[in-house]
C-alpha cells in the first residue's frame, strides 16, 4: 500500500506519507508542524479510540472530518431527543467539538462493498472542552458508569456505580437539578456538566 501511495503522489511535493500506527504514533508532534485539519477514512473497528485521540488531546485541530460507520455517526450526533442512538461515545465527541453528518455514503460506493452504509461526519472542535474545568479523567468515568447502566433511572446507576445509598443519588441529582427517574441517555451536555459538579468531580 505504502509503495503504492508514493507512485501515486510522487509528483506532489506536498505530500508527505507516514507508515507508522494511527493508535501510536504522535499524530500533534509529526514534523514539520501539528495539522490544522484531520480528514480520514476511519477503520470500524478502532473509530472509537481513533476519535478519543483526535478529539481528548489539548492540541487537536479546529475541525476533524472522518468516514465512520452510518450507525457510529448517528451515534456521535445523538442528542437527547434521540435518546435511543445517545450514549458515551455521543458525549465523549460533543465536549469536544459539535459534530454533524455533512454525507451519507452507500455501501456501493465501495469495493468490495462492505456489509453496512457509511456517513461522513465534520466536527467543529471546541478551544476547551464543555466540562472544563473539571477533571477530563473524573468526568468520563461518571458518565461512562452511568451509561453501563442505560436502561436503569439515574438514581440507581449512580447507585451501582459510585456507592450510592438511593437517597444520596437522589441528593446529588436534586442539588443538580435533575429528576431522579431520569436515565443516562436523555441528559444534556450540559446536564452532565452539572451532575458531575454535584457529585464531586474535581477541578484539574
Amino acid at each position: 500500500m505504502v509503495a503504492v501511495l508514493e507512485e501515486t503522489i510522487r509528483d506532489h511535493a506536498n505530500v508527505r506519507i507516514v507508515n507508522a500506527d494511527a493508535l501510536e504514533v504522535d499524530l500533534y508532534g509529526l514534523p514539520p508542524r501539528a495539522p490544522t485539519r484531520i480528514v480520514a477514512n476511519l477503520p470500524y473497528q478502532i473509530t472509537t479510540p481513533l476519535l478519543e485521540r483526535f478529539l481528548a488531546d489539548p492540541r487537536r485541530p479546529p475541525l476533524v472530518v472522518v468516514l465512520v460507520q452510518r450507525e457510529v455517526a448517528t451515534r456521535i450526533c445523538a442528542t437527547p431527543r434521540a435518546a435511543r442512538e445517545r450514549g458515551f461515545l455521543s458525549v465523549f465527541v460533543q465536549s469536544f467539538a459539535d459534530p454533524r453528518i455533512v454525507r451519507r455514503v452507500p455501501a456501493r460506493a465501495f469495493r468490495p462493498a462492505p456489509r453496512v452504509d457509511s456517513a461522513v461526519v465534520a466536527m467543529t472542535t471546541r478551544d476547551r472542552p464543555a466540562f472544563a474545568p473539571l477533571g477530563q479523567q473524573p468526568f468520563f468515568k461518571l458518565v461512562s458508569d452511568a451509561f453501563r447502566h442505560r436502561r436503569k433511572q439515574l438514581r440507581s446507576a449512580l447507585g451501582h456505580e459510585a456507592g450510592l445509598t438511593r437517597d444520596a443519588a437522589t441528593a446529588v441529582l436534586s442539588a443538580a437539578r435533575i429528576a431522579p427517574e431520569r436515565r443516562p441517555e436523555e441528559l444534556t451536555l450540559e446536564e452532565w456538566v452539572a451532575l458531575a459538579r454535584a457529585a464531586g468531580v474535581p477541578e484539574e
